[in-house]
């Protein structure tokens, strides 16, 4: 069956359908990840995006649900080159297709992926459609003007056991199952909706981190986040990735600016000047580092490329934060050195 996708700028191309039978809309954006399909489709960073594999083809290995980086698919759309989607005798696509479909997330294949990731590099950040049929005239409201962390965030507390002596209150903004793992190895965890009362859940934790997450970390709905962090952090350590990253800087008063087409991948190169790490990426938005002047927040690492911070450290309280995804899921175990820096960091208050 034919479907549509629609950009803002009027180009409009033919594919093939599958997974969900129905239209979608979001911000148009693209992952260079060669694997870890099913971890990307289910990151909740993605909440509000239709996402292009500029790896050309995907789902040609089976899924294995164990690896899914929340309960659900998140993404709005899929837009691939080749997802085997003529192999439908393939029990690994077939499990695919059904998938995306009782997600109800649509699919479009046989697109120029690579003239797409091209369009995007030169352009910037898109919205668009997916639409079973030709199309209209059609809106491109802003995706990333919703509260999307409210959309992810879990409903209720709940504790993870972990390990060492350390409990920390851990702030809910959309977080990968892999990310609460790889904490757990740190200390126990209170997991809590970003929405929660902080200030009293935190009174019996010794420590705050703030996860990832989706959207723009200057929403109106995450003012009360950046308080409660400049608050909290004169008298508790503060850790945060990628959004939780984004809000500390804002809580310091820094700024955060929107990048013209962010960094999505597991490919990323960041330095600290001496070394460099291979990093998992999956942001739109970044700390601005010439806001940083006089907040006392001190840029560890960057992005060998952009220059886009990738780690803060607070010259006088507990406070660190890396942009990257330090889990690495997927994508290589280079980071996850972050949460062995967490332990020493709470092991010098002793």
């Amino acid at each position: 069956m034919k479907r549509y996708l629609v950009l803002e700028d009027g180009t409009t191309l033919e594919g093939q359908a599958f997974g969900y039978d129905g239209d979608s809309y979001g911000e148009l954006v693209f992952t260079t990840s060669m694997t870890g399909y099913l971890e990307s489709i289910t990151d909740p960073s993605y909440r509000g995006q239709i996402l292009i594999f500029a790896s050309p083809t995907i789902g040609n290995y089976p899924m294995e649900k164990g690896s899914m980086e929340s309960k659900s698919a998140q993404v709005a759309g899929i837009v691939t080159r080749d997802a085997h989607s003529v192999l439908k005798s393939d029990q690994s696509w077939d499990a695919f297709d059904r998938f995306l479909f009782d997600s109800k997330v649509p699919g479009i294949d046989l697109l120029d992926t690579r003239m797409l990731v091209r369009k995007i590099r030169e352009r910037g950040t898109m919205r668009c459609h997916i639409v079973d049929e030709k199309p209209g005239k059609l809106a491109f409201p802003d995706p990333m003007a919703q509260d999307l962390v409210s959309q992810v965030s879990c409903s209720e507390p709940y504790e993870v056991k972990g390990n060492g002596d350390y409990r920390f209150l851990f702030v809910d903004l959309g977080t990968k199952s892999s990310l609460v793992k790889e904490m757990a190895g740190v200390g126990r965890l209170l997991v809590v909706p970003y929405n929660s009362d902080l200030i009293e859940l935190s009174r019996d934790c010794d420590a705050v981190f703030l996860s990832n997450g989706p959207g723009d970390p200057a929403h109106s709905s995450l003012k009360g986040i950046t308080e409660f962090i400049r608050n909290t952090a004169e008298t508790k350590p503060v850790y945060g990735v990628c959004l939780g990253h984004q809000l500390i800087g804002l809580a310091f008063g820094g700024k955060t600016v929107k990048m013209k087409f962010g960094h999505r991948g597991s490919n990323h190169a960041v330095t600290d000047g001496k070394s460099i790490m291979i990093t998992s990426h999956n942001h739109g938005y970044a700390v601005q580092e010439g806001s940083l002047q006089g907040t006392n927040l001190n840029v560890m690492q960057r992005d060998i490329n952009d220059g886009t911070v990738e780690m803060m450290k607070h010259g006088r309280l507990k406070v660190m934060s890396v942009q990257y995804h330090p889990e690495a899921s997927p994508g290589p175990h280079d980071a996850r050195i972050y949460f062995r820096k967490i332990t020493e960091d709470m092991e010098g208050l002793q």
